[in-house]
């Protein structure tokens, strides 16, 4: 039976991590145990005794493999069953010790308590609850926890060396074709949701935003180095899910002519991310992207790292800036990002040139409606811009995309410096941010609203907080 301390220091995100991705690992076993077997039985033109060797042998190991992507299938609902059974008695639990477990009320180890003078009061009648969710805590652990302890068990029955090493090179080639099938990925994002909002991610919504909020870098051409990410906290508007933005640079390499230090170099050349719009982008496959989390009130900028090219064409070096930015948001629930984020291998200086900046910029306002979010204002004519929304019920949709102005290699020279409206309204969207006229009372003559306060991005740690706004009922 675990006690009270040990109940208050549990953290499920790691079981929820391995459910969410188990699926994927065993996927890309089957993958590579299929191809194994094509590539002796159907691509190879041979025969002989080595052909029926290596047939039989193929065989063999197939069999084996897809015995070891079932364990895996196995140990993903045990621990997704886990997560689920547990999780209701453990969050009961933290909160009636986090609310009534101060002294002169005591719970032992043992969860006798002790203490309470009237047990009829609203802290004995929680308290009373205890050893109900104490003994659904147990039943259930005790259940899931032969149902993995079987998983694993089968797992290292089924797993050999040699077979330890295919589902390795599986795994491996996994991570290379998808990163966020990395269970290690999976477990830090896991852990950026839960610092921020105190509780694993449970959601599709949920996942996504912890995704952008993974501090780490996994692609091998960011050579270890993670993203900046800033964060402000806004009213949430429920239904309205998940935002994601991205803007990315559709090349493989572009040139870079404001690649700085003490001279600039006309033939610097910048890593791109080498792709076209897609509905499902991995917020690492982007120069910036921004996230609008309506359900659990959030705008997360992430900046990724800037990659040169070194004089053989390969990864050279990586440095990443922080993004700046501004949020407001309206009684509507809208909410408006005005942001900055500058090269880190651009000059100094060439952030502040006001409209004519080499920083990809814009001022976008993110408006909820009966039919979703509609997306209206200014921005660069560089990169490429893609948004999407994902709602709570699993649905999604295209809001805009939004190529860059110039679709070559010397986007970043010709685009940069340039703006253009975006959405129907473009930047008519921003009078919406405008306080009510008033009135000058020294001239005695009407006066025109100023801009509503807005707050600056801040880090995951702290983050701030756009000033409070009352929405409307109905605002979903």
């Amino acid at each position: 039976m675990p006690t009270p301390s040990e109940v208050r220091a549990l953290d499920l995100s790691g079981l929820a991590g391995i459910a969410g991705r188990a699926e994927s690992i065993a996927d890309a076993i089957l993958k590579t145990s299929d191809s194994m077997y094509n590539a002796i039985h159907n691509d190879l033109r041979w025969d002989g005794d080595a052909a029926t060797a290596a047939g039989d042998r193929a065989d063999r190991d197939q069999a084996q493999i897809r015995s070891i992507a079932t364990a895996y299938d196995d140990l993903g609902s045990a621990c997704a069953g886990a997560v689920r059974d547990i999780e209701y008695p453990v969050s009961e639990i933290k909160s009636i010790l986090n609310n009534y477990a101060h002294p002169p009320v005591t719970v032992a180890d043992d969860w006798t308590i002790s203490g309470i003078e009237d047990q009829d009061s609203e802290a004995g009648i929680q308290l009373s609850r205890l050893a109900g969710l104490v003994d659904s805590l147990n039943s259930a652990d005790q259940k899931w926890g032969k149902e993995i302890s079987a998983a694993n068990d089968l797992l290292c029955q089924l797993a050999p060396e040699s077979t330890l090493a295919a589902s390795n090179t599986a795994i491996q080639d996994a991570k290379t074709d998808n990163s966020r099938a990395d269970p290690e990925r999976v477990r830090t994002s896991a852990a950026a949701f839960q610092q921020m909002f105190g509780r694993p991610p449970t959601s599709p919504t949920d996942w996504a935003t912890a995704e952008v909020l993974n501090p780490n870098s996994y692609g091998p051409k960011y050579q270890g180095v993670g993203p900046e990410i800033q964060v402000v906290r806004i009213n949430p508007v429920p239904g309205q899910g998940v935002v994601r933005v991205g803007q990315y640079i559709e090349q493989r390499d572009v040139s870079n002519p404001f690649h700085g230090g003490e001279s600039t170099n006309p033939f610097a050349r910048d890593f791109g991310d080498d792709r076209s719009t897609d509905p499902d982008f991995d917020p690492e496959h982007t120069r910036v992207a921004t996230y609008i989390d309506y359900e659990n009130g959030i705008v997360v900028m992430r900046q990724n790292p800037t990659v040169a090219q070194d004089d053989d064409g390969g990864y050279g070096d990586v440095k990443v800036a922080t993004p700046e930015g501004q949020v407001w948001q309206n009684e509507d629930g809208s909410v408006r990002v005005k942001y900055s984020a500058s090269n880190p291998f651009a000059p100094p200086g060439s952030g502040d040139l006001g409209d004519n900046s080499v920083t990809v910029n814009g001022d976008l306002v993110f408006t909820p409606t009966n039919n979703g979010v509609e997306v209206n204002g200014t921005r660069t004519d560089y990169p490429s811009l893609e948004a999407y929304q994902d709602f709570p019920n699993g649905d999604s949709r295209t809001v805009v995309t939004d190529p860059a102005v110039v679709g070559n290699s010397l986007g970043p020279a010709m685009n940069l410096p340039f703006h253009h409206e975006v959405g129907p309204r473009g930047g008519e969207a921003f009078s919406d941010f405008n306080e009510p006229d008033g009135w000058n009372l020294e001239y005695d003559v009407p006066a025109p609203g100023g801009e509503m306060p807005s707050v600056s991005f801040g880090p995951v740690e702290s983050a701030p907080t756009v000033p409070p706004v009352s929405l409307p009922p109905g605002v979903a």
